[in-house]
């Protein structure tokens, strides 16, 4: 963006150069006319500076000086240093006298008196100490405001009343001024000697504006320098002339004048000129921020893409031109696919380097009516106008699947990614922006469902299951407030000899109007939208409690297994959890198991084994869920000091039937056996399955064939009723 003010910087520096360069110039030439030998006739020559000439330059300084103080006067503002003030009145005075000077010019008719020498003489060493005088005060004077804002007024007054009080002593009384004329002589000491006294006052003025153009200040204190020392050089002129046409008057008049335009040029500079070039930075600096208020309003800080208003406008005007023209309007929504972990990971500088790689690599498919936005997250949306047909929006996320293929290179490191798209048409998937992101959404969400890195288009089933979705949700949230979980209760036996060993804690949902909700349909709705957090406080602190009881009423039940989801060792605070549901139903720590899934231990890994470690200092026992379905380290199980792995029911199932999970099995038994951790297998619903554990040394198990899993008065009465049946079926097998 253009900075006038840095421009006028670069200008005003090459303009004290040439002003510098004028100025020794102007030097050497009086220098030079003073001190060569020439001779005095050329030099006291009246063709040098005739009258016209005269008349001509004093009156182009006049007009300069009622410049300075017009366009100072008029332009003042009370914020203003009063310093130009000051200048301004004080130069009309200096120029109201140079004009009585030019009127009592020898050669001019008569101004109220004759025209004389003398005359002209006074006037003009009263405009000359005028302007010593008053450069003097601007630059002893701190370049402050005035006080008052009519001290102005009062400055007017006084020059106008010196002027005129001068102006009338001059013209009637005449006799009270000493003589600085004698015809046929010349010029008097005296006039030298005010000649003299003017220049010292320059001088003075001149080192003062020298100190301050060395420093940073608010005026232009170079540019009143170089006009008192141009002011010097003219008033030396006029010490050196013999006549009024001679050189020196030349030379004095024209520094002179070049005097008054640098002062008009500083008053100029200061009161228009640079006023307005401010003007000019408020404006630039009132457009940028406007336009970083646009940006912040309507677009991504970190991408730079448009945000959601933005491409709610957009939506909305591509839909009613594409009404009018029977087009189609596509939406897409994309999501990346387990984008949390990069963060988690890697940290979020490489997530959001990934966001802005994707956003760039998505611009290089779009076409230039379209519009790429991202929402926030690490959601996208494309909007797609003009299409003839759908198949236009799936060719585009067909290309935007095999894009993101590819991996990216991050900060010296390969990361790969995928997607989650869904695509809304319109007008056939909704007929506004809302129902098209609406429908885009849900399509996404079955396209993770269907594994992720895959897209869908909208279908009107979509919406009644997300409608189920929801209402499953809404629900659940109330039976955590409103009392309908229960917990069910299933045996876990020995296989040695068939005694109870504990039982696992089962949730479940009896619905006031649905009836008992299947686990397998509200577990995962639970884990996806985190109520599974409230719901697990709630099954640990019941199930401590009934363990608890149960322990008061002498039934011998050695312990009770709790299931702990990724997402509670994430989020949930377990280890303050556990120590509640302990110390409130004073439930020993040993009666409680822990179970945790394999997965959850490749998530945050140094937070949920510092967390774990702490709970099993506790004394509380600890079994990993499902193993042999993940991907756990044995250095997991080392560190965590593992008491049980629990074998998924899916090799438990085909145990009889398949060679594949046999050899499972067999490795787990075996490598729990090292490590010397217990086996208990899940999902035992026969008794050759049984009799098979046995052999292979997995001596714990659980399942139908042994009981269902049981409210808590049955699990009483099963526990008090207890016939080791399971144990001498196989050991009948066994003998067979």
């Amino acid at each position: 963006m253009h900075d006038p003010l840095l421009a006028t910087g670069h200008r005003t520096t090459r303009y004290s150069r040439c002003t510098y360069l004028l100025l020794g110039s102007l030097t050497l030439l009086l220098l030079s006319i003073w001190l060569l030998p020439q001779s005095a006739e050329l030099k006291q020559s009246h063709g040098w500076f005739p009258t016209w000439l005269h008349t001509t330059t004093e009156f182009f300084a006049i007009v300069v000086a009622m410049l300075v103080f017009s366009v100072t006067w008029h332009s003042y503002r009370v914020e203003r240093a009063g310093n130009l003030l000051i200048l301004a009145c004080g130069f009309l005075a200096v120029g109201l006298l140079d004009f009585a000077h030019v009127l009592s010019y020898r050669g001019m008719p008569n101004f109220i008196t004759p025209a004389s020498p003398e005359k002209a003489i006074d006037f003009w060493l009263a405009a000359r100490l005028s302007a010593a005088i008053c450069l003097l005060i601007v630059a002893l004077r701190p370049w402050t405001a005035l006080r008052k804002a009519t001290t102005r007024y009062y400055l007017l007054a006084a020059a106008l009343l010196v002027t005129a009080l001068f102006s009338y002593l001059q013209l009637w009384h005449p006799a009270l001024f000493p003589r600085t004329f004698i015809d046929g002589v010349g010029l008097t000491p005296l006039k030298i000697i005010v000649e003299w006294l003017v220049i010292s006052v320059l001088i003075a003025a001149a080192l003062c504006f020298w100190r301050d153009s060395r420093r940073a200040h608010a005026y232009d204190a170079r540019g009143l320098f170089l006009a008192v020392a141009l002011s010097i050089l003219s008033e030396l002129c006029f010490t050196a002339y013999s006549n009024v046409n001679d050189i020196y008057s030349l030379l004095g008049h024209l520094y002179k004048v070049l005097s008054y335009w640098f002062i008009y040029r500083v008053v100029f500079i200061s009161s228009v000129r640079e006023p307005y070039l401010r003007l000019a930075a408020e404006v630039s600096e009132r457009q940028a921020a406007e336009q970083k208020i646009e940006t912040l309003a309507f677009y991504d800080t970190l991408t730079g893409l448009p945000n959601l208003e933005l491409l709610r406008d957009r939506t909305n005007q591509s839909l009613a031109a594409n009404h009018r023209n029977h087009k189609h309007v596509a939406l897409l929504f994309m999501d990346i696919d387990a984008f949390k972990t990069v963060n988690d990971s890697l940290g979020h500088s490489y997530g959001d380097a990934l966001l802005v790689a994707l956003a760039e690599r998505l611009r290089l498919l779009l076409r230039h009516s379209d519009t790429l936005c991202r929402p926030g997250g690490d959601e996208f949306l494309i909007l797609l106008p003009d299409l003839e047909s759908a198949d236009d929006a799936a060719a585009i996320a067909q290309k935007i699947m095999a894009l993101q293929r590819q991996p990216f290179s991050l900060f010296g490191r390969t990361i790969s990614s995928s997607l989650s798209l869904g695509v809304a048409v319109a007008p056939s998937d909704g007929d506004c922006f809302e129902s098209l992101r609406r429908n885009a959404e849900t399509a996404m969400y079955k396209a993770k469902q269907a594994g992720r890195q895959t897209w869908r288009f909208f279908d009107a089933t979509m919406n009644s299951e997300a409608l189920e979705h929801l209402n499953l949700l809404n629900g659940l949230r109330q039976a955590i407030e409103g009392d309908e979980l229960l917990l069910h209760y299933q045996p876990q036996i020995d296989l040695r000899d068939g005694t109870l060993i504990g039982v696992e804690a089962l949730v479940r949902w009896q619905h006031p109007e649905w009836g008992l909700v299947a686990p397998g349909r509200f577990i995962p709705a639970a884990e996806e939208s985190r109520l599974i957090v409230p719901m697990g406080e709630w099954i640990l602190q019941h199930a401590c409690a009934q363990a608890a009881a149960w322990h008061r009423a002498g039934l011998v039940i050695p312990q009770i297994a709790v299931n702990l989801s990724a997402i509670q060792l994430q989020h949930g605070n377990v280890e303050r959890l556990v120590l509640q549901a302990l110390a409130s139903s004073q439930l020993p720590a040993h009666m409680l198991e822990l179970e945790i899934t394999e997965s959850s231990l490749l998530d945050n890994t140094a937070q949920v084994l510092e967390t774990l470690k702490r709970i099993k200092a506790m004394g509380v026992r600890l079994s990993i869920d499902d193993f042999g379905t993940g991907y756990s380290s044995l250095a997991y199980l080392r560190n965590l000091a593992v008491d049980k792995l629990k074998i998924d029911q899916s090799f438990v199932r085909d145990l009889t039937t398949g060679s594949d999970s046999r050899a499972i099995i067999t490795a787990i038994v075996q490598m729990a056996r090292s490590l010397g951790l217990e086996t208990i297998a899940e999902g035992v619903e026969d008794a050759p399955t049984a009799n098979a554990l046995y052999r292979l040394g997995c001596l714990q198990a659980q399942g139908y064939l042994y009981a269902r899993p049981l409210p808590a008065e049955q699990l009483a009465q099963f526990v008090r009723e207890q016939i080791p049946l399971p144990c001498a079926v196989l050991n009948h097998e066994l003998s067979v």
